[in-house]
């Protein structure tokens, strides 16, 4: 017999992981799932924002004049919002590109969409696509104060990737042992251990990516606090930049206007006609420190983008080397775009998003193995299974109803989401007193719940937008046959049961 590449471990080692990844994994097994779950469904966050607003012009081309043109209207605009805050003092406008093929002009929460000309062309705030996002992000929480919360729950996650991993001996030599005739716990264990192995370097690199950009987050609130007097910006200079490199650029002179604008676009292209350009940054509008900066995207790079400055005239200046510079800057500038699968076009989001749905899954089926397994030693615990169930199915549910339900209404998300929420957790619980239905009568009636709610999101886009555009037909089609598919196959047992009465008996 071939023996496995996997280290031997002690049984006594093993049984210790194995009651560890278990206590670990129940502590965090609600909001990992919701992480995940809104992770790999947020893969796909452009194109959600596409369906958002489906009616907006899409193009993949603009002249130098017309992304100028643009710039200055949403300079002027930004200058003309009375209600922006005090930190909303950059204005960003992206132009169009393969993936998002729009130009869009924005600071703090208001965007800006314009044609292909650079005239205005409507409102482009994404409210529901950001609600998805934050969720992902920091849970809805204050914002630094979320990631970090985020940060942690994925240094949790990685713990349980790696003690898993350590406690399952066969590791490589079960990756393809699937037993799909098994029933129970024993083909629980099976998919979770499945997905577990072949999600493994995808999960750690995920997490790890994931938890660097939350500790990030921890460590320049600390080091600003009690070492820059509070400015928490200032432990990202050596990645982004400081505002003293700006002012050597600009020669401590203001952006002079419009000419400025549209030269350093002119320059840009004609320096480096290869980089197609992400977004325009004015800093600082309306400031004496006001400058202008463009950020790129260098070929078969990981980084986010290469930024360029330039002088108050708009003449080109130079780069901040975020595609070669510093080791450490590339890879600060590589860990969004790594972690968020923004990089190859669709196959590698496809792949994203399948196997971070592979992750989620194979939290659901932790949960699930200790309650089946605690119940088969004659410890069930009845209201946590179902409140399990409810939170699995019920979740994203949720989510397809807050897109669904705010499209016509214009309802905060935020709070649509978390009362759906509440509203299923107390359910679940006070059902108990009413029915017991075994488990999987419970998941059955949540995966119908969950296919109707699925089908409600395009039924609701069309009804508000009336769009069959391609940036609507993407995501609302799909929605479709997923919302059908789960709907219709929800009760296969009973479909079953019907058909056998309905033969005569010979």
């Amino acid at each position: 017999m071939a023996r496995s590449i996997w280290p031997k471990s002690p049984p006594g080692f093993v049984r210790r992981l194995l009651a560890g990844h278990k206590v670990l994994g129940l502590a965090l097994g609600g909001i990992l799932y919701l992480i995940c779950l809104t992770g790999w469904i947020g893969v796909y966050y452009v194109e959600v924002e596409r369906w958002e607003r489906p009616n907006l012009p899409e193009f993949t081309t603009v002249s130098p004049e017309a992304a100028a043109l643009a710039v200055s209207d949403s300079r002027r605009a930004m200058l003309a919002d009375t209600h922006r805050g005090p930190l909303d003092t950059d204005l960003f406008v992206g132009l169009p590109t393969e993936a998002m093929p729009r130009m869009v002009g924005g600071w703090g929460h208001e965007a800006r969409a314009y044609d292909a000309t650079g005239a205005y062309a409507g409102d482009a705030r994404h409210d529901l696509t950001h609600f998805l996002t934050e969720l992902h992000y920091y849970l809805h929480l204050p914002e630094t104060f979320g990631m970090i919360v985020v940060c942690l729950f994925g240094v949790g996650m990685m713990a349980l990737l790696i003690g898993g991993a350590l406690a399952h001996p066969r590791m490589f030599r079960d990756a393809f042992s699937l037993r799909p005739r098994k029933e129970g716990q024993l083909a629980r264990v099976d998919v979770h251990n499945r997905l577990g192995t072949w999600t493994l370097p995808f999960a750690l690199a995920i997490t790890l990516t994931g938890t660097m950009i939350g500790l990030a987050q921890l460590m320049a609130l600390a080091l600003g606090t009690f070492a820059y007097d509070g400015n928490v910006l200032k432990p990202y200079e050596p990645i982004f930049g400081a505002q003293s490199e700006i002012e050597a650029a600009t020669g401590g002179r203001v952006l002079q206007g419009d000419p400025a604008i549209l030269k350093a676009i002119q320059q840009i292209r004609t320096a480096q006609p290869e980089q197609p350009i992400s977004f325009i940054a004015v800093h600082m509008v309306g400031t004496p420190q006001e400058s202008i900066e463009i950020t790129t995207k260098p070929p078969h790079r990981l980084v986010y983008g290469e930024t360029w400055r330039f002088d108050a005239d708009g003449n080109l200046v130079g780069s901040h080397n975020m595609s070669d510079g510093p080791a450490g800057r590339q890879v600060a500038a590589s860990v969004y775009s790594l972690h968020f699968g923004d990089f190859g076009g669709q196959p590698v989001k496809f792949v994203y998003a399948l196997l971070g749905l592979a992750l989620t899954v194979m939290i659901a089926a932790g949960m699930d193995i200790w309650l089946v397994k605690s119940a088969s030693k004659g410890r069930p615990r009845p209201a946590l299974h179902r409140l399990w169930i409810v939170l699995v199915y019920g979740a994203p549910a949720a989510i397809a109803l807050t897109f669904a339900a705010a499209m016509p209404t214009g309802l905060n998300p935020v709070i649509l989401f978390w009362s759906q929420m509440v509203i299923l957790g107390v359910g679940s619980l006070a059902s108990m007193r009413l029915t017991d239905a075994p488990a999987a009568e419970t998941s059955r009636w949540m995966r119908f719940v969950l296919g109707v709610s699925v089908l409600a999101m395009p039924a609701s886009h069309l009804l508000v937008h009336g769009s069959t555009t391609q940036a609507a037909l993407q995501i609302s089609l799909p929605l479709a046959l997923i919302g059908l598919l789960l709907a219709t196959t929800a009760f296969p047992r009973r479909a079953a049961a019907k058909t056998r009465q309905t033969v005569p008996a010979e």
